[in-house]
This record gives C-alpha cells, structure tokens and sequence, in this order.
C-alpha cells in the first residue's frame, strides 16, 4: 500500500513523509525531487524561470502518473501537483493507496514558508506561484497564500482519502497520529 501525502507548501508533507515512511518500513518518494531530477537536478525556482511553469507541471504530472505505481511508497507530492488534471486523476485512480491532505492555517503556512531560508532558493516566489496553474496571483505573503489556498483547497478534499490539519502539530505527533487512525 502507498501512502500519498498533499497540501500546500510548507504544511510538512516532505518532513511527515520521511517520518512515516521510516517508521512504516516504506521507500519515500519526493515528487519535487523527482521532477528536478528530469531536469538534471536544477531547483524548481531555476525550472521556473528558464522552461516556464507549464512546462514544469507537465513534468510533475508525468512523475505523478509514475510514482503511484510504485508499491510500498510514502510519497510526498509538490504542493501544486495536484493542480494538473492528469495528474490529479492519477492520483483519485491510484491502486491500494491511501491519500492524506495534510491541512494548514494560512497564517501557519506563512510563517513556516518565511522560516525555510533553503525554500527561497529552491522554490519559486510565492509571487510566482500564484500567477499560475490558475492561481490568480496575490502580490506575495499571506494574502497570496491564502488566495492560492482557497483554490486549491477544494481539489485537495475532492482527492483525499483522510484531511488531518497539522497546523498545532509537530512531525511526530502528526506520523503517530496518521499510523493510528487512517492505516
């Protein structure tokens, strides 16, 4: 069984998902990493600025479709992935799998994201972020989070199986509580 992670940037899924799946004995994929790799290992930020975003999104759709054929897998998916029909339909079809919107406070998610320093080098502005995938762009920071989450919300609970908020919880109250109740 794979277990499938989303939710908006910075809501833990990378750091929940390495949790889960070492106390799972799971393999762990990273769907960002996963799409850099298609690029030779550039930043997402780069992949943004030289190939444009629908490029970057057709790559991360494709990876997508791959990664929930694999078994054994917590997979952790970017924050916009599920944005993309493809994609998204990849991952309502996927075989003995069980998918968790890892939900979060705007002003949590904001916090988190200003905090990530590696973030404002690998990611693109969060300026960027809401220009696209029809976001509709928000000028940056909290009002663009939450303009970029309102959006993407609804698609996120149309898509999980299980929607546990992490927002007043740390990683590993949130992997025990995730084993406990939704496997």
């Amino acid at each position: 069984m794979n277990l499938i992670l989303f939710g908006y940037r910075g809501c833990g899924k990378t750091t929940l998902g390495k949790k889960l799946a070492a106390q799972l004995w799971k393999d762990f994929a990273d769907g960002d990493q996963e799409v850099c790799k298609r690029f030779n290992g550039r930043t997402i930020a780069d992949i943004w600025q030289t190939e444009g975003e629908p490029v970057f999104r057709e790559a991360e759709a494709q990876v997508t479709a791959e990664l929930v054929k694999r078994e054994n897998h917590v997979i952790a998916l970017g924050g916009g992935a599920l944005m993309h029909p493809h994609a998204r339909q990849a991952i309502k079809d996927a075989p003995d799998a069980k998918r968790v919107y890892l939900e979060c406070d705007p002003e949590e998610l904001d916090r988190r994201i200003q905090a990530d320093a590696a973030s404002i080098t690998t990611r693109p502005d969060l300026t960027a972020v809401g220009a696209g995938a029809g976001a509709g762009g928000g000028g940056g920071g909290l009002e663009e989070v939450k303009q970029v989450l309102a959006k993407r919300d609804p698609i996120y609970r149309d898509v999980a199986d299980h929607v546990f908020d992490v927002t007043h919880t740390n990683p590993d109250e949130a992997a025990r509580f995730i084993v406990a109740k939704f496997l």
